[in-house]
C-alpha cells in the first residue's frame, strides 16, 4: 500500500511538469485545455487514494497499539547521534511519515547532562507533621549504610501517611542529592511515562526539541541511563502496586537511592529494607488535630482525645477531621463525634478539603484499594465485611474458616490478599486477625441494611460455632477470652450464646463484665419476653448476684428485695429458682452489714432446700457453707470452724476435691481454724491449698486472692507481722488492679494492710492509712457497717499509740 501511495505520488508530479513544461513550449490551447481536465480527474482519483491510504495506516495503527502488552518492556539504549527511531516506529507507516516530513533532534548524551535540584516533587511537604521522627530517623540510616544503590520500602494502610514521611524525608535531606523525583507508580505506564518526564525535564535545557520529540519508551530508557551513571539521586516511587512492575527498572540501577511506598505488604523484602508504618501513639494524634483545627473551634482535651481514639489515631483521618472542623462553619469537636458516630459514612466521606485533595478523603481512598481486592478475590472483600463487625483485634482466623463453603486454603489466601494490601494485620503467629476501626467503619457503611443485617448475622453464627460450651471448664478459659470483645461486638445480649460466655464470667471471676453484660441481657429478655417470664426471672436473678459480687452489695441486697416477692409468685415458695434467690438475698444481707440476719435467714432456708433439691445439692451445700461463714462472723468462731470441719468431707465427697465449691470449703476452715486459735496449722493448710487454686481458677480469680489474703493474715496471726505488713503490699497492687480501687475487698486488705502496719511498730504509719480509708469505708458501705465502725475503733486505737498512750 506504501509502494502504491509512492507511484500516485510519481505520476502527479510527472504529470505537474509536463503541464509546466508544455505551456513553457507553447502548447496549443486545446491540448492545454485537455491535460488540464485530466490532470484534474487524475487529482481526485489520487485523493481518494490518499485517503484510502491515510485510513488503512490509522486502522493498523490503532489495532497494534490494542494488542500490545500493559507490563514495562525493557528500555533500549538510546542512540547517540542521528536519527532516534526504534524498530517499530521505523516499520511503520506512520513512523516513514514522519521520517519523511520531520528533522528529528537526538536526545543529548546522558555524560552531557548535569542534574538540575529538587524537581518533579508532587506539591510541598505537609507543615502539620508529627510523630514520625523515629521513621525518618529509620529510613535516613538505612539509606547511608552502603555506598551501592539502597532500596528503602515503606509499607502500610491506605492514609498511614507513607507519601508524607517520603516527601518529608526527600526535603529534610534534599542537600545528600543532587537530584530528586518522584514518580507516581501505581500503573507499569505511570512508572514509564515518569522516568520520561525525568528525561524531558533534565534535557529540556540542553535540547528542548529533542526532549519534546522523544517518544516515552526512548524518554524513559534515556532516564534509566542518566541515574546509572550517578549516585547523587534519590527517585521516589510512590503507591506501588505490584513489586514486579519495578523490578527491571531496580536491576539497572547500581548506586543511588530508592524509596518505595506500597500499600502492599508482599515481597519487599526481597529486594529493599522495610519499614512498617504504624498509627500515631495517642499524644502524637491529639497534636496533629490541633494543629490541623488551629484555633477554628473551641478546644476540648477529652473530647479530642475521644475523637483521635474513635479515629483510629490514623494521620489522614485525623488531618480530615481537623480540616472539616476548620473549614466548617459551626462545625466542632462534639458534633464531629457525634456525626463520626452516628453517620460514619457521611463524615468520612466529606472533604475538609473544598475538592483541593479528593485524595485526602479516607473513604475514597480505601473505596479503590477495596475495588482492586475485588477483582483479584472476591472472597476476600466478604471476609472484610464479617472483620467489619467483630472487635478490631485478635479474631482467631478458624472463626472464618467455612465462610461461603472455603476451605481453609481459600480463606488463608483471601486473608492473604487484604494483608498484602494493609487492610488487615496478621499476628506473628499468623493465628489472629486485626483490622483498623476505621476500616470496619467505612466498609459496613457501604452496605444496604438488608446486606449489613446478613453480615451481622452471619457473623454471629460463625462465633457461635467456635465458642465451647462448658464455661466452667477452666481449660476453655483462654479461649473464651480471646472471642469476649468479639462476643460484645456481634452476639445478640439475648442469645443462647451470650447466656454461655456470661456464665464463664461468674465461673473466672470477673463479676464486673458479667454485670454489665447481664444489664443488657435482662434488657433484651424483658423487651422480647415480658417482665415476668421464667427466662427474664432467671436473668434478674443473676444481675442481682453480679451486683453484689461486682462491689454494691446494698444494690444486690434490694435488688434480691423486689425480686422474690415476684419469683414467689409466678414460680412458687420452693422452686429451686426461688430458694436460689433467697440464698442470694440472704448472703448479700450479710454482706451488707447485717451479719445476724444473715445467719438466720440461712437456718430458715437450709431445711428447705435440703427437702427440695436434696443434701448433696450444689446450691445445698453451698448454703451449708455460708451458714457457717455467717456463724462465725456473728461470734461464733468455734462453732463456724466445726460446721466447716464437717461439710468439707461430703463436698469433696460430691463435687469432687478440686471442684471450686470445695476449694472455698478448705479455705473457709483453715481461716476459722486459726481464727479459733491454731493460727499456725491454718497458715500452713492455706499456703498447701493457694498453688492448687491458682491452677484451677487462676492466680487473679476473687478466690484465689481471698485465699491469698487469708494466707497473709493467718502469717501475721501466726506471729510474724513483718512478713504479713510486706506481703500485704504486693497482694494489694493485685486487688486495686483486678477488683478496683473502691471495691469492698480491696478497702478489706487496706484495713489489713494498715493493722499489720502498726502492729509491725509504725503506729503514726497505721493512724495515717486508718484516716486515709475511713471516709472511703464510710461511703461506699455505710458509716454503720461492721467494717467502717471497725476502721474507726482501729483508727482511734492507733491515733492514742501514735500520740504515745500505751
Amino acid at each position: 500500500m506504501v509502494a502504491l501511495g509512492v507511484a500516485i505520488s510519481s505520476t502527479l508530479l510527472v504529470a505537474g511538469a509536463l503541464g509546466l513544461f508544455t505551456d513553457l513550449l507553447w502548447t496549443p490551447v486545446d491540448v492545454l485545455d485537455v491535460l488540464d481536465k485530466r490532470a484534474s480527474v487524475i487529482s481526485m482519483f489520487v485523493g481518494l487514494a490518499g485517503l484510502f491510504i491515510a485510513g488503512a495506516a490509522l486502522l493498523a495503527q490503532l489495532r497494534s497499539s490494542s494488542s500490545a502488552q500493559h507490563l514495562p518492556a525493557p528500555p533500549r539504549e538510546p542512540t547517540k547521534g542521528g536519527l532516534s527511531l526504534l524498530p517499530e516506529q521505523a516499520s511503520s507507516t506512520q513512523g516513514m511519515a514522519r521520517a519523511a516530513l520531520t528533522v528529528i533532534h537526538a536526545l543529548p548524551p546522558v555524560a552531557d547532562v548535569p542534574p538540575i535540584g529538587i524537581t518533579g516533587m508532587p506539591r510541598r511537604p505537609s507543615t502539620v507533621f508529627v510523630g514520625r521522627e523515629r521513621d525518618l530517623d529509620l529510613l535516613n540510616q538505612a539509606l547511608t549504610v552502603d555506598p551501592k544503590a539502597i532500596i528503602q520500602a515503606v509499607v502500610g494502610l491506605g492514609g498511614i501517611g507513607k507519601s508524607e514521611l517520603a516527601l518529608q524525608y526527600s526535603i529534610r535531606h534534599r542537600g545528600a542529592y543532587k537530584q530528586l523525583w518522584w514518580i507516581e507508580a501505581e500503573t507499569p505506564e505511570n512508572i514509564q511515562a515518569g522516568f520520561a518526564r525525568l528525561c524531558r525535564v533534565l534535557c529540556s535545557a540542553i535540547s528542548s526539541v529533542a526532549a519534546a520529540q522523544a517518544p516515552t519508551e526512548e524518554a524513559a530508557a534515556w532516564a534509566l541511563a542518566w541515574l546509572a551513571t550517578r549516585s547523587d539521586w534519590l527517585v521516589i516511587f510512590d503507591n506501588v502496586e505490584e513489586i514486579d512492575h519495578l523490578q527491571y527498572y531496580l536491576g539497572q540501577l547500581q548506586a543511588g537511592h530508592v524509596i518505595i511506598t506500597s500499600r502492599r505488604d508482599v515481597g519487599w523484602q526481597e529486594i529493599a529494607t522495610v519499614v512498617h508504618l504504624g498509627v500515631l501513639s495517642q499524644v502524637d494524634a491529639v497534636g496533629l488535630l490541633s494543629q490541623t483545627i488551629s484555633g477554628s473551634a473551641i478546644w476540648v482535651p477529652n473530647l479530642a482525645d475521644e475523637l483521635a481514639e474513635e479515629l483510629g489515631y490514623l494521620p489522614l483521618a485525623l488531618k480530615q477531621a481537623g480540616a472539616y472542623i476548620a473549614a466548617t462553619p459551626g462545625m466542632d469537636l462534639p458534633r464531629y463525634l457525634r456525626l463520626l458516630r452516628t453517620a460514619p459514612r457521611r463524615v468520612l466521606t466529606a472533604d475538609g478539603y473544598r475538592g483541593r485533595g479528593a485524595e485526602q478523603v479516607i473513604a475514597r481512598t480505601w473505596a479503590v484499594t477495596q475495588g482492586r481486592i475485588a477483582e483479584t478475590d472476591p472472597l476476600a472483600v466478604r471476609l472484610l465485611q464479617l472483620l467489619a463487625c467483630y472487635a478490631p483485634d485478635h479474631l482467631p482466623c478458624q472463626v472464618l474458616y467455612g465462610v461461603d463453603g472455603a476451605d481453609e486454603m481459600a480463606v488463608a489466601e483471601a486473608l492473604g490478599a487484604l494483608a498484602s494490601y494493609s487492610m488487615i494485620n496478621r499476628s506473628p503467629d499468623g493465628q489472629y486477625i486485626n483490622v483498623h476501626r476505621l476500616v470496619q467503619s467505612v466498609t459496613l457503611a457501604d452496605l444496604s441494611d438488608d446486606e449489613l443485617t446478613a453480615v451481622r448475622t452471619n457473623a454471629a453464627q460463625r462465633l457461635e460455632a467456635v465458642l465451647p460450651n462448658e464455661p466452667e471448664n477452666s481449660s476453655f478459659w483462654p479461649l473464651y477470652a480471646r472471642l469476649l470483645p468479639h462476643v460484645r461486638a456481634v452476639l445478640a445480649p439475648d442469645s443462647s450464646a451470650m447466656a454461655n460466655i456470661i456464665e464463664y464470667l461468674d465461673a473466672s471471676g470477673d463479676d464486673r463484665t458479667a454485670q454489665i453484660l447481664q444489664q443488657h441481657r435482662v434488657k433484651a429478655l424483658s423487651d422480647r419476653l415480658g417482665a415476668e417470664h421464667v427466662e427474664t426471672l432467671t436473668a434478674r436473678n443473676n444481675l442481682a448476684r453480679w451486683t453484689g459480687l461486682g462491689g454494691d452489695r446494698e444494690a444486690a441486697r434490694d435488688q434480691y428485695m423486689a425480686l422474690l416477692p415476684v419469683m414467689e409468685r409466678v414460680l412458687g415458695p420452693k422452686h429451686p429458682d426461688t430458694l436460689s434467690a433467697r440464698a442470694n438475698f440472704a448472703f448479700f444481707t450479710g454482706w451488707a452489714g447485717d451479719q445476724l440476719a444473715a445467719r438466720e435467714q440461712y437456718e430458715i432456708l437450709l431445711p428447705m432446700m435440703e427437702q427440695v433439691l436434696g443434701s448433696r445439692h450444689p446450691s445445698t451445700l453451698s448454703a451449708r457453707a455460708n451458714l457457717a461463714r455467717w456463724t462465725g462472723f456473728v461470734g461464733d468462731v468455734c462453732e463456724a470452724r466445726d460446721q466447716y470441719g464437717a461439710l468439707l468431707p461430703v463436698v469433696e465427697q460430691a463435687l469432687g476435691p478440686e471442684h471450686p465449691t470445695t476449694l472455698s470449703a478448705r479455705a473457709n476452715f483453715a481461716y476459722w481454724l486459726g481464727m479459733a486459735g491454731d493460727a499456725g496449722t491454718a497458715r500452713d493448710q492455706c499456703l498447701a491449698l493457694l498453688p492448687v487454686i491458682k491452677r484451677v481458677l487462676g492466680p487473679e480469680h476473687r478466690t484465689t486472692l481471698g485465699v491469698w489474703s487469708g494466707l497473709i493474715y493467718l502469717t501475721g496471726k501466726a506471729g510474724d507481722v513483718i512478713a504479713a505488713r510486706d506481703h500485704y503490699i504486693a497482694l494489694l497492687q493485685v486487688m486495686e488492679r483486678v477488683r478496683g480501687p473502691q471495691h469492698p475487698d480491696t478497702l478489706a486488705e487496706r484495713a489489713n494492710y494498715a493493722h499489720f502496719t502498726g502492729l509491725a511498730g509504725d503506729a503514726l504509719a497505721a493512724k495515717e492509712q486508718y484516716a486515709a480509708l475511713l471516709p472511703l469505708m464510710e461511703r461506699i458501705l455505710g458509716p454503720k457497717h461492721p467494717q467502717s465502725l471497725k476502721v474507726r475503733m482501729e483508727l482511734a486505737h492507733w491515733t492514742e499509740r501514735a500520740e504515745g498512750h500505751p
